[in-house]
């Protein structure tokens, strides 16, 4: 029983590590936009981009559909073809393994939006 509980206690501290995660955000707006992109890193080497677009005039409907794309030193994403929900906005999400570049919280990340032939470039930057 003795031998047990260090043995225990070994795989709990493995499973304690295994579990903290590197969070950062970066944000930004234009005239018509707000953007958000949360980065999250575990410590097994994957990571998590959870991406929300809000559009901030009043006539959600007249958006119609959007082409959106993110740039960051580790590559990109993103969707054409897609609408917003009736709040005016998009959630998306992207999941990086351990062999694909990471986010690094200094990168500069830049959003092209394009909507009803007009296009803007929403610069984030690190909160």
């Amino acid at each position: 029983m003795i031998l047990k509980i260090p043995s225990i206690l070994v795989v709990l501290l493995l499973l304690l590590s295994a579990c903290s995660s590197k969070n950062f955000t970066f944000s930004g707006e234009t005239d018509n936009w707000s953007a958000e992109l949360k980065v999250t890193q575990t410590n097994d080497e994957y990571e998590t981009q959870e991406f929300k677009l809000q559009f901030k005039g009043k006539d959600i409907n007249s958006v119609g559909e959007i082409t959106y794309n993110i740039d960051t030193n580790a590559g990109g994403f993103g969707k054409s073809g897609v609408k917003l929900n009736k709040n005016g906005f998009l959630i998306d999400r992207d999941e990086a393994n351990p062999t694909n570049a990471k986010v690094i919280e200094d990168s500069e990340v830049k959003v092209k939006v394009e909507w009803n032939g007009k296009t803007e470039t929403i610069l984030l930057s690190k909160n």
